[in-house]
Parts: C-alpha cells; sequence; structure tokens
C-alpha cells in the first residue's frame, strides 16, 4: 500500500503586495505533503491578462458558475460544453494533487479529533477503451502536470482552482486577470462537501464526526474563512466579482447577466434563456461533460451514479442542512459563522436565504 500521510497546511510568500504570514486571513491551506514539489510551480505559472479565473472553495457551486462562464466566453458553443470534459476546457491548476483517498484516522496532541489519513492514487486511465486514447492522453497530463496542461491552453484560457489567494500565480498581482469568486453558506457548503469526499476521496467518516473536522479547519482545503476573507478582503486590488451560490440559485439569469457585463460580453434575451436552461440543474446532472461521470465510472465501474444513488451533482438546493444538521449542531455552525466574520464587512447569512 502506497505511503500513508496527514494533510500539511501550505502558506504562500509573504511579500506579495502586502500578505503577510501572520494575517489571520492568508494561507494554511491544507494539501496531501507532496504539494511541496508542486506549489512554486504553480507560484511561478504565467497569468495571462486575457485569462479568466474561476476561484472558490470546494463545493460552492463552482461546476456550476463555471459552465455559466465558459458558455459566455466562448460564444455559446453548447456543442463544445456537451462533448468536451469541463475538466479539459477549464483546468484546475493544482489537478496534480487532488487524486488521494481516505485510509483511517490518526490521534495527535493538537487534534481535537481524530485527523484522515490518505494515499495517493491514480486514475486507472489504461482501462478506459481504445476509442478514448486522445482523452487519455490529455486526462494523463492533466492530473500528472496540470500546471503544464494549463500552460498549453489556447488563449483567452478559462482556470480553476481552489487555492488561497496566497498560494496563486504571484503574477496575478501585476497582469490583473479576471477573477470570478465563490461563496456559499458554510452549513449547506459542509453538507455538499461531505457527500462529496465520499465520492471522491472515499471518506469513511460519519456526518458528525466530519462536521468536527470542518469546523477544526482539518479537511482538504482548510480553513473556509481563510479562504473567503482572503479573497474577499482584495476583491478591489484584484478587481475581482464576487458572487454567492445562493443567488445564483434564485437568481440564475441575473447571473448569467452579471457574468456577461463582467467579462464585456453582450448576449441577447435568447442566448440567456439558453443558457439558464443549459445550466439548469437537470441539464447539469445529465451532462456528462461536467458532472464527472467519465472519470468516476472509469474508477468505480458503468453507470456508477445510477446504481449507488450517489451523484456529483447531488441536490442543487438552498437550506439542505437542515436535513443533516441536529439543533445543537446548527447553533454550533451559526456562532462559529459569526465568530469568524465579526469586525469584517463580509457578510453571510446565518440562516439559508
Amino acid at each position: 500500500m502506497p505511503e500513508k500521510f496527514i494533510l500539511k497546511a501550505f502558506t504562500g510568500k509573504s511579500d506579495v503586495n502586502g500578505l503577510e504570514k501572520n494575517e489571520a486571513v492568508v494561507g494554511q491551506t491544507m494539501l496531501p505533503p507532496y504539494y511541496s514539489q508542486f506549489s512554486q510551480r504553480v507560484l511561478d505559472a504565467p497569468v495571462k491578462e486575457d485569462d479568466i479565473w474561476l476561484v472558490s472553495y470546494p463545493r460552492t457551486g463552482s461546476t456550476w458558475c463555471q459552465e455559466m462562464i465558459w458558455l459566455i466566453q466562448n460564444n455559446v458553443d453548447f456543442q463544445t460544453c456537451r462533448s468536451t470534459l469541463q475538466q479539459l476546457r477549464a483546468p484546475l491548476i493544482e489537478s496534480s494533487v487532488v487524486l488521494f483517498e481516505h485510509v483511517g484516522s490518526i490521534t495527535t496532541e493538537t487534534s481535537k479529533v481524530p485527523l484522515p489519513q490518505y494515499i495517493k492514487v491514480d486514475l486507472p486511465l489504461s482501462q478506459l477503451p481504445s476509442s478514448m486514447d486522445e482523452l487519455k492522453v490529455k486526462l494523463d497530463l492533466l492530473f500528472t502536470d496540470s500546471v503544464r496542461f494549463v500552460e498549453q491552453l489556447p488563449s483567452p484560457r478559462c482556470i480553476k482552482s481552489h487555492l488561497s489567494i496566497d498560494l496563486l500565480p504571484e503574477q496575478i498581482w501585476s497582469v490583473k486577470p479576471k477573477i470570478i469568486y465563490v461563496m456559499r453558506n458554510p452549513k449547506d457548503l459542509c453538507v455538499s462537501y461531505y457527500f462529496h469526499c465520499q465520492l471522491v476521496h472515499k471518506f469513511d467518516v460519519d456526518f458528525e464526526t466530519f462536521c468536527e473536522l470542518l469546523l477544526d479547519d482539518c479537511l482538504p482545503i482548510g480553513s473556509i474563512f481563510k479562504h473567503y476573507l482572503g479573497y474577499w478582503n482584495k476583491r478591489h486590488d484584484l478587481n475581482m466579482l464576487i458572487l454567492r451560490y445562493e443567488e445564483m440559485r434564485l437568481d440564475t439569469r441575473g447571473t448569467v447577466e452579471k457574468i456577461a457585463n463582467y467579462l464585456g460580453k453582450t448576449l441577447t434575451e435568447e442566448q440567456v434563456d439558453q443558457i439558464c436552461e443549459f445550466v439548469s440543474f437537470n441539464t447539469m446532472r445529465n451532462n456528462k461533460a461536467c458532472n464527472l461521470q467519465v472519470l468516476v465510472d472509469n474508477k468505480k465501474g458503468d453507470d456508477f451514479y445510477t446504481k449507488s444513488g450517489k451523484h456529483f451533482v447531488r441536490k442543487g438546493i438552498i437550506g439542505d442542512y437542515k436535513n443533516y444538521m441536529s439543533p445543537e449542531m446548527i447553533a454550533r455552525f451559526d456562532n462559529w459563522i459569526e465568530e469568524n466574520i465579526r469586525g469584517t464587512d463580509l457578510e453571510l447569512s446565518l440562516d439559508a436565504v
């Protein structure tokens, strides 16, 4: 069996545009320890002025938002959105370090709950049929050298990341490309992340334990609020567009129009209608180009979503936390949210919108 590991806290350089390591909003992103072999390449990655970066904490609606962005930027090309995996059209720059699975837990002196242990895994691409040889080559590059994959994308590039602001390429600060950042109520995020980690990382802990890990900043990526506030506090410096999952769900049309305006794109009323239909929950759920089905079936067997009842595009609703969290856990989350945003100008609804 590959060597077990626990996640390690990573921070970026302290001399980048006033981002100091002792700031409460910077870094401590929880990633596999082998990210150390990769981090400098991300920091040094070239950034282009016409890049469009989508950044978020996991499970905030980034796959959904990415589809809107790509369509708007690429002249509403639905055919490519159906035929080409989103992971190839808008790659995650840290894809090289995201394949790991939960294999147990370990107790440490400093952790409040046992910390998950993981092993590094690979995609079994050899199992894909020969008709997918071209796809295999691209996926192999994406998951072994994602920085190189991003560098080879034709401009204008759509690039995605879940990294904290201090771990992004340093040229972000001087080149200042378009950056769209997505947030979500942490309670709904927690529920969605729980099922995501079961699907992608084979997490084998109960929901209460998962909540404790989230509250203690011990899950992959780490602290929600250091992530949120890192971007929120620099939104004006980088001319960011901040979106919230709840607004996207309640007013998808308005969100599409807001993104188009930010990107300097003009859409007809009909195009807006078509995009809204294309990114609707049922369409996204059934679109193999963005619902991870190709990768999941390759790993877990054909038609896994139908057979297991699990799905990458799960529910797409607001307030699902009420179906999973006890009143006591909801109160703890509300207090935790309030404590972390106190003294800032960041606003997050304590209740579902």
